[in-house]
């Protein structure tokens, strides 16, 4: 799996249209964690810690764990009293240690294998205490096939210029293509880097999760209304069973 290092470095500024407080308030919402003390919370994929920071201000007593070293030298400086822990979320377990476990912005999809997304949902799992809750969110087969494609996009920023391009290798399968030039006072120096990301069908990512989870609640994105045809990012809501 790629380690995303130009990527990690300009990941936040990439993401600057993502609004982490009102996304952090969405999830948030499904957490009965008024009862308790310093509520546990697994940030699972927590890139460079945005939603870390923002669940540390809730007051969640939070780890994030990521497989990205370069994601999470971004993620400590930027929230030093948390803690950051690097492994792979396709197998850990910490032993019943959390009440809530978070996946945000397509994490997931960045597994390509589905034995990969049924072994993350067996570490969540034993991740969890009693009634845990799991939420996360992932890209649609929808979004993959009709927006992401084979398009490509544009970012020109002040101390950068990238080129992504996409590519449709196989079902509900699409190929990153990212060309960062960036300045060094000069002149630009090229970088690229690339990522496959896989969509699965709801009904699929349901069954996976069956074996572990209660579903509560499948959302189109920041809403309570069910998927759409055209639902581009989708929220599970899972209580462990």
């Amino acid at each position: 799996m790629n380690n995303y290092g130009v990527f990690a470095r300009f990941y936040d500024s990439l993401c600057e249209n993502v609004d982490y407080e009102v996304r952090s308030d969405y999830i948030s919402d499904f957490f009965n964690a008024e009862n308790k003390n310093e509520p546990k919370l697994l940030d699972l994929a927590c890139g460079t810690g945005e939603f870390t920071k923002y669940f540390k201000g809730k007051g969640f007593n939070v780890t994030g764990m990521d497989l990205s070293s370069d994601m999470l030298t971004v993620a400590k400086e930027k929230v030093p009293d948390a803690e950051f822990l690097l492994g792979d979320m396709r197998s850990f377990d910490f032993g019943n240690s959390f009440d809530f476990c978070i996946c945000c912005l397509d994490s997931l999809n960045h597994l390509t294998d589905k034995n990969d997304w049924k072994s993350c949902f067996e570490s969540v799992y034993k991740s969890l205490s009693k009634d845990g809750v799991f939420v996360f969110d992932v890209n649609t087969v929808f979004k993959h096939n009709f927006v992401l494609a084979d398009n490509s996009f544009i970012f020109d920023e002040e101390d950068f210029f990238l080129a992504w391009d996409n590519e449709l290798t196989d079902e509900n399968k699409v190929r990153i293509f990212l060309d960062f030039f960036i300045f060094n006072g000069k002149n630009y120096d090229r970088h690229s880097e690339q990522f496959d990301e896989l969509a699965i069908p709801t009904d699929e990512i349901s069954e996976m999760l069956k074996e572990y989870f209660i579903i509560d609640g499948i959302y189109d994105d920041l809403s309570n209304s069910a998927e759409k045809a055209d639902s581009e990012r989708i929220y599970f809501v899972c209580k462990r069973k």
